[in-house]
């Protein structure tokens, strides 16, 4: 009897600390906000740094899907760090996403290697770590083109019907968010 008791006590105990361990691992960060916008202003995208021709020394803005993220860290513990350490967040687009994307530019803007040698690209702005009940800010650029003709520049802003169906269908698409290349998280925004 008194075997039966301990291995009772034995497998509840393992039960409670494989359940403790499972919901102790789930995230405890939440969406608060999101935000897409089409942008054509320096100081959120930045500038293109002419370096030949006669426009030598301009720069040219580009035009770009901008989105916005505020996470709140619900937990009791930092989540994050500096660097490597530090959290990351990137879009991973729906189908539909896609396919715009390609309408629009020619190309899926959410894969990086598609910017080779367009003259344009895509940034990330975010905070490495988010403190305990606190939010973080994070910001994903990704350029659609410039207005002017320049051969450092080929790639040129689509006209306003395909730049407003390309920010209507923005958020068909899912935020992931890692620490250390693993995936912590990931919001559908289409239903945020």
């Amino acid at each position: 009897m008194k075997r039966l008791i301990m291995l009772v006590c034995l497998i509840m105990l393992f039960l409670f600390s494989t359940l403790l361990i499972a919901c102790s691992s789930k995230s405890n960060l939440e969406l608060l906000k999101s935000k897409v916008d089409i942008v054509n202003d320096k100081s959120k995208v930045g500038a293109i740094g002419i370096t030949e021709g006669k426009k030598k020394g301009q720069e040219l803005v580009p035009t770009a899907l901008y989105y916005e993220f505020e996470i709140k860290n619900n937990g009791n513990k930092k989540i994050g760090g500096i660097g490597d350490k530090g959290l990351q967040v990137k879009i991973e687009p729906h189908d539909k996403l896609v396919s715009i994307s390609k309408e629009t530019v020619g190309f899926n803007i959410f894969k990086p290697s598609s910017y080779i040698d367009t003259g344009v690209g895509y940034g990330t702005s975010f905070d490495g770590e988010i403190l305990p009940n606190k939010n973080g800010k994070y910001i994903l650029t990704f350029d659609l083109g410039v207005s002017e003709e320049n051969p450092q520049v080929p790639l040129r802003v689509p006209s306003k019907d395909k730049l407003n169906k390309l920010k209507e269908n923005a958020l068909d698409a899912s935020l992931i968010i890692t620490l250390n290349g693993k995936e912590l998280t990931r919001f559908n925004l289409k239903t945020e």
